[in-house]
Parts: C-alpha cells; sequence; structure tokens
C-alpha cells in the first residue's frame, strides 16, 4: 500500500473511531443522568410526581435509542413500575407491552406478564383481558413467584359478591 492509500485509510479509522467513543459517551451520560434522577426520586419520602414523570421519559429516551441494549427491558419494566404507581395504568400497560413483545429473554419478563394482569385487574378494572393475562402467565410459568397469586385472582374474580362474603366469613370463622 503506498503513502497515498495508506493515509486516507488511517483518516477513516480515526473518524470511524472518533464516532464510536461520542455514540457510548453519549450512552454513558444519558445512564448516569438515570442513576442520578433515580437517586433522587427514590430518596423522597413522598415522590413527586413531575419527577417520577420525567424518570419515565429518561427510561423510554434510553430504550428508543437504545433498544438493543440489555439496560432497555429494564428501564421499561421501571416506566411501567411507575406509571402504575402515579396513576397511569394505559402507560404501564403500553411499556408492559412493548417488554412483552420485544424482550421476551428478559429476565423480569414472567414478571411483567402478572403485572400487565395485575394492572388490568385492579387499575383498569377489564376483568377479560386480566384473565387472559393470568392464565397465560400460569400457562408459562406455573412455578414462578406470582402463581398462588395469580391463580386467587383468578379465583376471586370468578366469584360474586355475595360469594366472595361469604369466603371471607368461612375464613373469619377459623382465625
Amino acid at each position: 500500500m503506498n503513502k497515498t492509500t495508506l493515509v486516507p485509510v488511517i483518516l477513516l479509522c480515526v473518524i470511524i473511531s472518533a464516532c464510536n467513543n461520542t455514540t457510548l459517551t453519549e450512552q454513558q451520560q444519558l445512564v448516569n443522568e438515570i442513576s442520578e434522577f433515580e437517586k433522587e426520586l427514590y430518596n423522597e419520602d413522598t415522590p413527586d410526581r413531575e419527577k417520577a414523570i420525567a424518570m419515565i421519559d429518561k427510561y423510554l429516551d434510553y430504550s428508543d435509542t437504545y433498544p438493543n441494549d440489555s439496560l432497555s427491558p429494564e428501564y421499561l419494566f421501571k416506566a411501567a413500575e411507575i406509571a402504575m404507581n402515579f396513576s397511569q395504568p394505559h402507560n404501564a400497560i403500553r411499556y408492559l407491552t412493548r417488554l412483552e413483545e420485544e424482550y421476551l429473554n428478559y429476565e423480569k419478563y414472567p414478571t411483567a406478564l402478572f403485572l400487565k394482569a395485575f394492572i388490568y385487574d385492579t387499575h383498569i378494572g377489564d376483568t377479560e383481558k386480566s384473565k387472559n393475562y393470568y392464565l397465560q402467565y400460569l400457562e408459562k410459568y406455573p412455578n414462578h413467584t406470582f402463581a398462588e397469586d395469580a391463580q386467587a385472582a383468578i379465583t376471586f374474580m370468578d366469584l360474586t359478591d355475595d360469594q366472595l362474603i361469604e369466603l371471607f366469613e368461612d375464613m373469619n370463622k377459623y382465625n
């Protein structure tokens, strides 16, 4: 290779390397920013709603920008938890649905599936969707942490108010 060919190749390598470092630096900056924001939000006695919504935005920004990064599903899961706890159940469902569609191998996937059923059940009141997700959860993860809770939710869902009252009265007799 002669000098006239070598100089442009070296220059191209330097430019590509600089671009990669910039992207990595931006990603690391966002991770650091999220980490600092989490410390601030979670160290408050009563978390601020506006800060919580801003935290969700940061999680979503990261997941949208770096969808293939291992932190993306974790941030979506955290966004769903915050949304659920700040009376945004439909947003929580949206984030969990994204997890369900894009991150099947995410370690908390079974919990995300259960959480989706729980939100439909307790926050939205859609018992049909809730029951379907509980059943899906039980079918895929019959021995998982929340399997008994899912089964109990399905059982109580199918009872009338009178049957529930009778069940609780019977339970109180033995306490």
